[in-house]
């Protein structure tokens, strides 16, 4: 009897110390989590694409665009001041260098929106693909814990 009820006391500790932590981190860090692997998801099967190792597919490739575009559109709103600490990747660097982060979204949308007018083919896939990925990559390096 009274191992069932310590069992369920311990449970309840555990459970309130882990739904603290969940409602202590911003909510705009699980929203910007979830838009930035849709993108990751997306690109994955386009990034094997470029190396070769999948066949060409231009309805994944403008889905995948159509993943960037819509999400770099929304992703600067979810970089608020209370957003810094928690469970995040995101470097102090963005809340230093604010503007130029919502320029690399706001470059990464549009290149991405261009891209998917403008990739037709295989051979404009290599062309401008590796445009717009490159942006992904920039970031990372300078905004992202490793």
């Amino acid at each position: 009897m009274i191992r069932p009820f310590l069992l369920a006391a311990v449970l309840a500790v555990v459970t309130t110390q882990m739904s603290t932590q969940a409602w202590a981190d911003s909510p705009a860090i699980g929203v910007r989590k979830a838009l930035l692997k849709e993108m990751g998801q997306a690109s994955g099967p386009v990034g094997k694409m470029l190396r070769g190792d999948d066949a060409f597919d231009l309805a994944k490739v403008q889905a995948a665009l159509g993943v960037i575009a819509a999400n770099t559109a929304k992703l600067p709103e979810f970089f608020p001041e209370d957003s810094q600490t928690g469970d995040t990747k995101a470097l102090p660097a963005i809340w230093q260098n604010k503007a130029d982060v919502v320029g690399r979204f706001g470059k990464l949308h549009q290149e991405a929106s261009a891209a998917g007018l403008a990739i037709t083919d295989e051979a404009s896939f290599k062309a401008e693909m590796p445009k717009v990925l490159g942006n992904c990559g920039a970031c990372h390096q300078n905004y992202r814990a490793k």
